[in-house]
């Protein structure tokens, strides 16, 4: 018995160290075989939800082998492989405008609806669990994201209008009621509300950024270190304009993008901004990306002189400087996605962006330590009714398989042409590396 304890010590220390030695600090990362060239890629399938931004299927989350999506009122569970609906369940409201993806944890999936709206479903059933609806309302446009047992997300309801942030613990009291009522641990709130913005956790806090209240998009705002457990402010932190993008925390250092064109870092404390430590970094345009650090560079969306034009910025997170500027077919407003598959053998990563203008496709991105000019591809672009354009954020499967939407209401998968999937053990590990990665991220 002290044998195997001192064996599953060891399998663990040895995973802890192999986590640690990662350089990607980004749930926005993977080590997939996904395509890199429109000569690799193909189109796995589509499925059309909608037929416009109005009624556009959510943002998608990949789950196992399984793709879930929100449609109307509709939440839907879908093979990977075919895009065949495996199972589905009515929710109680519709998605607001359908940016934010659902979200899974611990066998629960949740999902952001409008109206104030949170619903729980059991992810292997999809039978509704809880219902949340906020006191303030608004519409569900933030990233849900969750620690020890517990969601956190925002609201928002206008420009200059309050709505509340809330942590909901998320224990299901009756199981016999599926549309049980659910109540906030707590709730923050705030003028402007949180809108894109996605938070992330520093020790007992919880890091969140809002709008600056004003109907315009360059006035002060704020960025708030909450108590996890009292929603009390530990610390706020003034910067210029609309936060509109999830966190990102890569050691004790925050990083954050707004409208009003900055990237910003700070680093944090026990829940405690160091203003000292405090770097702006001007952009040239609006950006709602979020930052997505790999192998020592930071990776964001910028919007152009229009809506039309735009680019991803290359950056140094340590000095908060522009390396280069690679040109995007529109505004990149989602979160890019960075492949470092081939990172240990050529020291190069592929970043995948859509854009939003027409024709709503993906382009790819080669990046290297060192490299100072875009290497930039088209890897795919759709045709006919299916163009249009797409502020989604691009998901990834185990085989390296690409999943998207665009405003034509149509769900894409690409997929490499020489893709193998994973065994059961590869799959194993991978979620092990993953979990790693993601704790000490």
């Amino acid at each position: 018995m002290k044998f195997l304890k001192k064996s599953i010590t060891f399998f663990v220390a040895i995973l802890m160290i192999f986590a640690c030695t990662f350089q990607c600090f980004a749930v926005n990362v993977t080590s997939a075989n996904t395509p890199v060239s429109a000569d690799e890629a193909e189109l796995l399938w589509c499925k059309q939800f909608g037929t416009s931004y109005k009624n556009a299927p959510s943002t998608m989350a990949v789950v196992d082998d399984s793709l879930l999506v929100m449609s109307g009122k509709t939440l839907y569970k879908l093979n990977v492989k075919n895009g065949k609906i495996l199972k589905q369940a009515e929710m109680a409201e519709a998605p607001s405008y359908n940016y934010t993806a659902p979200f899974y944890a611990d066998g629960v999936v949740y999902c952001p609806l409008d109206n104030g709206t949170i619903q729980a479903f059991n992810f292997k059933s999809l039978k509704s669990m809880w219902i949340y609806k906020d006191k303030l309302g608004g519409q569900s446009l933030s990233p849900i994201n969750y620690s020890d047992g517990c969601i956190f997300t925002g609201f928002w309801n206008n420009e200059d209008a309050y709505a509340n942030f809330v942590c909901i613990d998320v224990k299901d009291e009756n199981k016999k009621d599926q549309k049980e009522a659910k109540n906030a641990k707590w709730a923050y709130k705030s003028l402007g509300g949180f809108y894109w913005a996605g938070c992330d956790f520093s020790g007992e806090n919880v890091i969140v950024g809002t709008d600056d209240g004003t109907l315009y998009a360059n006035k002060p705002s704020k960025i708030l270190s909450l108590n996890k457990n009292t929603g009390k402010l530990t610390d706020s932190l003034s910067i210029t304009g609309d936060q509109r993008s999830s966190i990102t925390i890569n050691g004790n250092t925050v990083y954050f993008v707004t409208k009003a064109g900055y990237l910003y870092s700070v680093k944090v404390n026990n829940g405690k901004f160091d203003s000292a430590s405090l770097k702006k970094l001007n952009l040239g345009g609006a950006s709602t990306s979020t930052p997505v650090i790999c192998n020592g560079r930071l990776y964001v969306g910028v919007q152009g002189k229009s809506m039309k034009e735009g680019s991803i910025k290359v950056t140094d997170p340590s000095k908060m400087t522009v390396i280069y500027s690679a040109p995007a077919n529109g505004y990149p407003q989602n979160n890019v996605l960075v492949c470092d598959k081939n990172l240990k053998d050529s020291g190069k990563v592929y970043v995948y962006t859509t854009y939003n203008a027409l024709p709503g496709g993906i382009s790819v991105y080669t990046d290297s330590v060192g490299q100072t000019k875009a290497q930039k591809a088209e890897l795919f672009n759709p045709e006919g009714d299916k163009a249009n354009y797409s502020v989604s954020t691009i998901v990834c499967d185990n085989d390296g398989t690409l999943f998207y939407k665009n405003d034509s209401g149509y769900i894409f998968a690409i997929a490499n042409k020489n893709r193998k999937s994973e065994s059961g053990i590869k799959k194993f590990f991978s979620a092990i590396i993953n979990f790693f990665r993601n704790l000490f991220k």
